[in-house]
């Protein structure tokens, strides 16, 4: 929903996924690069603090000796943890920044500035710690950006079209995700991880040019002081729900990050090989963005929702026990499938159902929920050993989000027919 007056420019959705396809690019180059390049670094004074740990408290060097002795994977898992929980944190801040000053294009064009810098930076790095300061600081300034950016989406969406809206962005975007990490296993195994790390901020700084030079979002409030916190609408409970389903997807999804370094020493599977397989969910997934969108406008983007966390709960459940990369590459594309219909419809019904004075807030929801999902799911398979037990607790929280938002989320027609008897901010409810 927008404010009368506002003339929506769909232009602006298109420029904004190139821009978003060229940082995902570059993220995504990071993806099969980072958890074999960490293998190599130092990690000083670990071995001196772990034997005094060990030696103080026996107890527990016993009951956690993968935290004392820390492997590949669990130094994947917590780096990658750590990187998408600055991320997703920041998105807090960053949303309510948004919406209580009306700012949303500086917030892209200095998150994506100061994040191509980290990417160069990575160039220097020599131990582990710094590895994870400067992936930190990354994840904080790219993260900031998230909110703003789905709040112009959701602003020039035309009516009724949520779907199609956020399916057409997405699927630009993640073939930018799925590129990122073939282009950065080939580029690793021609160049070495510093060409990857060149690519990647130079990838970076071409989007903030896009942005800076053809953006351009007036405020939503002109000559207006910035509201007050409690005159703001204020954001319903359904979309935190809508929010978790991305969250719990997330995890489901990314958990296999961690495992990268099994599935090297357990399948021979190279750089290229497991960029691959990551490529393969997104490629699935950017296939069946845009008709997703649309079943969900025509249709109902409810039902394409329930569809959607039914398919996932066996599928992500089926990833702990792959004997080869072919087969979990399958379930991986499976995945992709699911993942479209899930993404497009709460991504859809967000855009149609947010207010002005609470877009970057409604929409920061989801892509922090994106983002925090993706740092708790690695240290599923880092922390958890059987992988069984791992993967089933995703799926065992999208069961109960298949039967909670199934009761409680509003049908888009029983939303149109509440919005026409109560008003906006009802109907959300």
């Amino acid at each position: 929903m927008s404010k009368p007056g506002f003339e929506k420019d769909p232009r602006t959705i298109w420029l904004l996924a190139i821009c978003r396809f060229g940082e995902a690019v570059a993220v995504g180059m990071l993806i099969p690069a980072l958890p074999l390049f960490l293998g190599g670094l130092t990690t000083p004074g670990v071995d001196g603090l772990t034997a005094r740990i060990a030696e103080w408290f026996p107890g527990f060097a016993e009951t956690f000796p993968e935290l004392l002795n820390p492997s590949q994977e669990l130094l994947t898992a917590l780096l990658f943890s750590i990187t998408g929980l600055a991320m997703a944190g920041v998105q807090i801040v960053s949303g309510r920044i948004s919406d209580r000053f009306d700012t949303r294009k500086s917030l892209i064009v200095l998150g994506m500035f100061f994040g191509a810098f980290c990417s160069y930076a990575l160039h220097y790095v020599d131990s582990y710690y710094q590895l994870v300061f400067v992936r930190i600081l990354q994840g904080t300034f790219l993260g900031a950006t998230f909110p703003p950016m789905m709040a112009i989406i959701a602003r020039n969406a035309p009516d009724n079209a949520g779907g199609k809206v956020i399916g057409t962005y997405s699927t630009i975007r993640l073939l930018g995700f799925g590129i990122g990490p073939v282009l950065g296993g080939f580029v690793g195994d021609m160049g070495g991880y510093d060409l990857v790390f060149i690519v990647s901020g130079s990838l970076l700084l071409t989007s903030v040019l896009l942005v800076s030079i053809r953006i351009h979002d007036p405020k939503e409030f002109p000559g207006e002081i910035s509201k007050e916190k409690k005159d703001r609408p204020p954001v319903e409970p359904v979309f935190r729900l809508l929010a978790l389903s991305i969250f719990v997807m997330m995890v489901g999804i990314s958990a296999v990050i961690s495992l990268f370094p099994f599935y090297e020493r357990e399948f021979a599977a190279t750089q290229s090989e497991l960029g691959m397989m990551f490529a393969i969910f997104v490629g699935s997934r950017c296939l069946f963005q845009y008709p997703s969108g649309w079943i969900g406008d025509h249709l109902d983007k409810k039902w394409l929702l329930m569809f959607g966390l039914a398919a996932f709960v066996p599928l992500v459940a089926m990833q702990a026990h792959v004997e080869n990369l072919t087969a979990l590459t399958w379930i991986r594309a499976g995945l992709g499938v699911v993942s479209a219909a899930i993404s497009t419809s709460v991504g859809g019904i967000s855009a149609e159902r947010s207010l002005p004075g609470n877009r970057a807030r409604t929409m920061g929801l989801n892509t922090m929920s994106f983002s925090l999902g993706t740092a708790v799911g690695p240290s599923l398979t880092g922390f958890i050993d059987t992988q069984s037990t791992a993967f089933a607790i995703p799926a065992v929280a999208g069961g109960l989000l298949f039967l909670t938002l199934g009761l409680l989320l509003p049908s888009d027609r029983r939303f149109k027919a509440l919005q026409d008897s109560s008003g906006p901010t009802a109907a959300a409810a």
